[in-house]
């Protein structure tokens, strides 16, 4: 799953949070069919810490534009938003 922020700071304030709670996530740029801007950052998480993501999230008054869901069709990668 991947959850949409403004900035590489925000991603990374979330990510290391969840570290620090045993909780793997990692920081990618948001895929160029996810942003109108065409730059934002996202955490990829396993699903089942999407309730903690945005508890930490709302801890550090970060918004999250989105969630997206990660799946493949026929090899290639789709996201479908939440």
């Amino acid at each position: 799953m991947l959850a949409s922020v403004a900035s590489s700071t925000s991603a990374n304030r979330i990510k290391r949070k969840l570290y620090e709670s045993g909780i793997n996530s990692s920081v990618i740029q948001t895929p160029h069919m996810l942003t109108k801007e065409g730059c934002g950052y996202c955490l990829r998480f396993d699903d089942s810490f999407k309730t903690t993501v945005e508890q930490v999230a709302l801890e550090f008054g970060i918004k999250i534009r989105a969630f997206y869901q990660e799946s493949y069709n026929e090899n290639k990668k789709v996201y479908h938003k939440i």
